[in-house]
């Protein structure tokens, strides 16, 4: 590769971060104490990603609050402030990013309007085209802290809707459901608020939901219910018993879902990704919602479902999540040819050492914790790499095996649990390596090894494949 062809200010002496949401947050924040020199780049003009409702990133509507409470979202070295709610809204998190942002420094350096178009892996380290510039970045290593919340899921529906059709990301204000009837596809959070934004508003709202899932409400005894897990899990017991006492303990605080006129679920609560909400069964049993099945048929403004009946509706919403993508870069990385995750604790390639995911997980707890713990323990394994120390091949040794699937077996089968991890069990296991880290896990950055290829890949075979991927 010619040297000059590319932007030489960055050289290869850092980490490329994209993205400046919680998980880019996290990443910056981490490196910028172990002195590790990055950059950070954002699409956007301005910081919080999925919580910023004034950029494109943003998915957030006016009725977006955290589904898990204060005192067990935000990072651990920053805690929310005293006088936000027990749940606060998603302006109250964003101000939050934006505080933590400035009160660690990194807030100045991000670059943001800075739009990453397309990223490749050579010998020399990761080229990074940045849109407007003739001239590719070349990094030593690259943080993709984008998420997956990029490319919307459409279920394939035999026929046509002549309505208007929506995706959740879309969705922004209860002013786009005044005096419609509106069908609302799914049954997670976002589906579920959209859902009851409708009742106040919308002709006529019906959801529909492919099976039954539980419904848990935000407090359970007045008190946070994550805060309740939260005690329950430092109690050691077997998933399978813990899953038992968990779901029998739903039904003691909130009951059979049929009694709500809703379906009634086929697992066991811990099976699958929880719906964090206390009025929508409410609102069901005083018949403010129609509970469909699945749609099998759109002909027109008619929507048909599993059980043979069909309404007419004006507004059609898809809540039906996203599909695994990362447009940047060569997927056959970072998935198999079956669209699992290949990534070691959904962060670290099994054969190269220069790419990293952050925050491209989804778990039953904060996201932004997980990827502080993520974040550290990339921080130490570039450390311990660039000290030759022998827990670098330690852990290359761990991550070589790929995809643990520990977190991801026990739940239910479906495009929603491709990401999935038990929030707990994740944490537990980090912490572990952390600790396994010895000293590396909070040592500094002294300076890079000499040679920028040492050790970045498993083995040759490994190094053709990454090459041949990124060159096609």
């Amino acid at each position: 590769m010619d040297m000059q062809s590319t932007d030489t200010k960055n050289e290869t002496d850092k980490v490329c971060i994209i993205g400046a949401g919680s998980s880019g947050l996290a990443a910056a924040k981490t490196f910028a104490e172990r002195g590790i020199p990055f950059d950070c780049l954002e699409r956007e003009d301005d910081i919080g990603g999925l919580w910023n409702e004034t950029t494109g990133t943003g998915v957030v509507y006016d009725t977006t609050y955290l589904v898990s409470s204060r005192k067990y979202t935000g990072f651990e070295d920053y805690p929310m402030p005293e006088e936000y709610p027990t749940y606060p809204s998603h302006r109250e998190a964003l101000a939050y990013l934006r505080d933590y942002a400035q009160n660690f420094g990194i807030l100045d350096r991000i670059e943001f309007n800075t739009t990453v178009e397309r990223v490749a892996r050579t010998d020399e380290g990761w080229l990074v085209t940045i849109a407007g510039k003739s001239r590719p970045r070349l990094y030593r290593a690259l943080v993709i802290a984008t998420g997956h919340h990029d490319v919307p899921r459409f279920p394939k529906i035999p026929g046509n809707f002549t309505g208007e059709v929506m995706h959740s990301r879309d969705y922004r204000s209860v002013k786009q459901l005044i005096d419609k009837r509106v069908v609302v596809v799914g049954a997670g959070n976002s589906a579920c608020d959209i859902v009851v934004d409708a009742t106040s508003l919308a002709r006529a709202v019906y959801q529909s939901m492919r099976r039954g899932t539980y419904f848990v409400p935000k407090f359970m005894l007045g008190r946070p219910t994550d805060g309740i897990v939260n005690f329950c899990e430092k109690m050691p017991m077997p998933r399978g018993l813990r899953n038992r006492i968990y779901t029998i303990w739903h039904m003691l605080m909130v009951g059979s879902n049929a009694r709500y006129g809703l379906p009634e679920p086929e697992h066991r609560i811990m099976d699958t990704h929880p719906t964090m909400n206390t009025v929508l069964p409410q609102l069901a049993a005083h018949g403010r919602i129609g509970i469909k099945p699945e749609i099998t048929e759109l002909k027109g403004r008619m929507v048909r479902f599993a059980d043979g009946t069909e309404v007419e509706a004006d507004l059609l919403v898809y809540a039906t999540g996203y599909e695994m993508a990362l447009p940047l870069i060569d997927n056959d990385l970072i998935f198999d040819a079956d669209g699992r995750l290949r990534l070691y604790l959904n962060v670290f390639h099994p054969e190269l050492d220069d790419l990293f995911a952050i925050g491209l997980i989804q778990a039953n707890g904060s996201i932004w914790r997980l990827a502080e713990d993520q974040a550290k323990l990339v921080a130490s394994f570039l450390i311990a790499g660039a000290e030759s120390h022998e827990r670098a091949a330690w852990f290359r040794s761990l991550k070589a095996q790929g995809h643990d699937h520990f977190a991801q077996a026990p739940y239910v089968q479906s495009e929603r649990h491709r990401l999935e991890a038990n929030y707990y069990a994740y944490r537990r296991q980090a912490r572990r390596l952390l600790r396994r880290f010895g000293e590396m896990a909070k040592a500094e950055l002294k300076s890079w090894r000499k040679s920028k290829t040492a050790g970045r890949t498993g083995s040759a075979g490994a190094r053709e494949k990454a090459l041949s991927t990124t060159s096609s």
